[in-house]
């Protein structure tokens, strides 16, 4: 695969902007931002492709895609038929019995994404150990295409009983249904592991959203034929297009786990082996906990209330980012979010057309934005348009910021000390275009050590995509007794793993990684556990239980559920740039601005001034192409070797 010696490109598609950072060898990196565009995504990526490199020929092009994401969330996906094994016709409505909120009388869980005339039954029963109960006969088969074929289906999901123990009958069924010429999802081949609604969900979920991916990549190569293409998945590696377009499950969380990948890098580099990675864009924030530098993965998320399977970073989610609007309810409350202003017609201080108050409307009514700067696409802010729509508010413009301050606090407070991780041992990474201008406030809230804003917040998550490893992760449900020789299964994971990234075109440089997921006999849910050789996998997990804990039951039996191999390629660049284009260094003179109830004179720093070593105490605003950092009184911002800032207070 390219690497550092050929031109690359990192491509986030965001809900306001695309972000684009070009690698050129032996020059600075070049960031770029243009409006999204929703009609088609693709637009928007060949023209930020186009403005960060106008006579450049770029090899590669790593792209975090909301595709899938915006497909499941606005419903947009394909007519889908559920084929299933005899009896299990409502798994899909039945899901679990924990309920979605426990006091909540009038909760009410999503409506699966097939309904249930378009589930087709089959006549088959394999055991869980993998024995055929009911034999399926080749009628049997006639049978079930017939009655798919039927329903006109745009693309078919296949997800029966136990097939994770044995494949056979799923194998033979999609081989049939394959001549209907639709995209065919197999349970076994996509996620063989146990938990009948969980492996259904997620076969379900690949299945709806094929025809749109492979539409949508079909889409971006005819108009960037030239470089590969790879695309970020939700695990925090990148993958080739065919996989991306056969299992686009596995880009549910494409674009915000670019991000966190980026964010624990730049932790690293600025000293901060734990941190918490705070995403905020132009329609949510996306936060996430960082151990020694690099995200923790688990396999089990959902979307809009849909439950998948695939390795993801554990990223939570809240709708308050700089384009959320800023509404009242019937009881007189200010709310901010989760509906947002978007790219269009965006904020109102953007001047296409937006009249709903903002957050960002609010940051220009505080005069924290220059109005005088250039936004990406070539934007200029209408200060007075937005003050015109924050004057149908009850409350200021440092109300709105309040409020969506607590929104974000919420989140960090989910990743950390609701999972028992002290804030005191955490940095917080800060990032995103909106990110740098909360950072302080929520840090000194939540009781964090510091703030890093990386040299380029505003485009991290499109840096991410260059410093995020190629990876594919095989697994398989074994559920065997800790002591039981597994070797033979560990080798056939590791050669199914190592083919994959061989077959994405990663040829060299590929290490494997072991991971367990264990529990004590008995518990419902296990623990994943990274597992090195020699392993004594029964005190990996004694050890894991006690960290998550704080006990182990070291009398227990423990049971190995299911077995994983991550490959891992090497990634386009190893460490995040130190040097970036930061603009002209011209200082303006310093400005009156709103922080909470005061007004105060802050100084405007150009980041382009700044040094390794520099000093810059609040309160100020750090302005730079892509985001502007914030500071009140008592904070200081030094930068650090990497370029970074580190933001401390007293």
């Amino acid at each position: 695969m390219p690497g550092l010696s050929e031109t690359c490109a990192g491509v986030d598609v965001g809900g306001t902007f695309t972000d684009v950072v070009v690698h050129c060898p032996g020059r600075r990196p070049r960031a770029v931002k243009v409006p999204t565009t929703p009609a088609n995504q693709a637009e928007g990526v060949q023209r930020g492709v186009a403005e960060g490199l106008p006579d450049g020929s770029l090899r590669l092009l790593a792209h975090g895609s909301t595709t899938a994401t915006n497909a499941v969330l606005e419903r947009k996906i394909a007519r889908t038929v559920f084929v299933t094994t005899d009896g299990f016709t409502d798994v899909l409505q039945i899901a679990r019995q924990n309920r979605p909120a426990l006091y909540d009388l009038t909760a009410t869980r999503p409506e699966p994404l097939v309904s249930r005339d378009m589930v087709v039954t089959v006549r088959e029963r394999t055991s869980p150990r993998g024995e055929a109960i009911i034999p399926l006969t080749d009628d049997e088969i006639d049978r079930v295409v017939a009655a798919v074929r039927r329903l006109r289906p745009e693309s078919v999901a296949v997800s029966l009983l136990f097939s994770y123990a044995r494949d056979e009958h799923e194998r033979r069924l999609c081989a049939a249904l394959a001549d209907l010429g639709v995209p065919i999802t197999r349970s076994s081949a996509l996620l063989p592991e146990f938990r009948e609604f969980e492996r259904a969900s997620t076969c379900v979920l690949n299945a709806a959203v094929e025809p749109v991916m492979r539409r949508y990549l079909s889409n971006l190569t005819s108009r960037l034929p030239q470089p590969t293409i790879t695309v970020m998945t939700s695990s925090g590696g990148t993958a080739g297009v065919d996989f991306a377009a056969s299992s686009p499950v596995h880009t549910l969380l494409s674009g915000p786990a670019a991000g966190v990948v980026a964010a624990g890098a730049v932790a690293r580099s600025a000293g901060f082996d734990d941190a918490i990675a705070f995403d905020m864009g132009g329609t949510s924030t996306d936060v996430c906990l960082v151990r020694d530098g690099h995200p923790e993965v688990s396999t089990s998320a959902q979307i809009a209330g849909l439950p998948f399977r695939t390795p993801s970073v554990g990223i939570h989610t809240v709708g308050a980012g700089g384009g959320s609007i800023a509404w009242v309810d019937t009881g007189g409350a200010l709310r901010v979010g989760p509906r947002s202003a978007g790219a269009d017609p965006g904020p109102a201080c953007y001047g296409l057309g937006g009249v709903e108050p903002t957050v960002t409307d609010a940051h220009c009514a505080l005069g924290h934005l220059d109005p005088e700067r250039v936004l990406g696409g070539g934007l200029r802010l209408d200060v007075d348009a937005a003050r015109r729509a924050l004057d149908t508010l009850p409350e200021p413009p440092s109300g709105v910021l309040a409020v969506v301050r607590a929104t974000m606090a919420r989140a960090l407070r989910r990743v950390s000390t609701e999972r028992g991780v002290d804030p005191a041992g955490l940095a917080l990474v800060a990032y995103g275009g909106a990110g740098p201008l909360h950072a302080t406030a929520l840090a000194r809230e939540l009781g964090c050590r510091a703030v890093v804003v990386p040299p380029a917040p505003g485009v991290l998550s499109a840096l991410g995509l260059l410093l995020a490893p190629p990876r594919f992760e095989s697994s398989r449900t074994v559920l065997a007794d800790a002591g039981q020789d597994l070797s033979t299964s560990w080798a056939e994971l590791a050669d199914e793993a190592r083919r994959e990234l061989e077959k994405q075109g990663v040829a060299t440089g590929i290490t494997l990684s072991k991971v367990a997921d264990m529990r004590y006999a008995g518990q419902s849910h296990e623990l994943r556990v990274d597992v090195e050789e020699p392993a004594d996998l029964a005190e990996l997990l004694h050890r894991a239980h006690h960290e998550s804990y704080g006990y182990e039951m070291r009398d227990e039996q423990v049971q190995v559920v299911t077995l994983r191999v991550v490959a891992r390629g090497e990634p386009v660049l190893p460490e995040p740039p130190q040097e970036w284009d930061q603009g002209a260094a011209t200082r303006r003179p310093d400005r009156q601005i709103g922080i909470g109830d005061r007004v105060v004179r802050a100084g405007i720093v150009p980041r382009a001034a700044l040094r390794p070593g520099d000093e810059v105490p609040g309160p100020a605003l750090i302005e730079q192409p892509d985001t502007t950092t914030l500071l009140d009184e008592s904070e200081v911002a030094v930068v650090d070797a990497a370029g970074n800032l580190v933001v401390r207070w007293v």
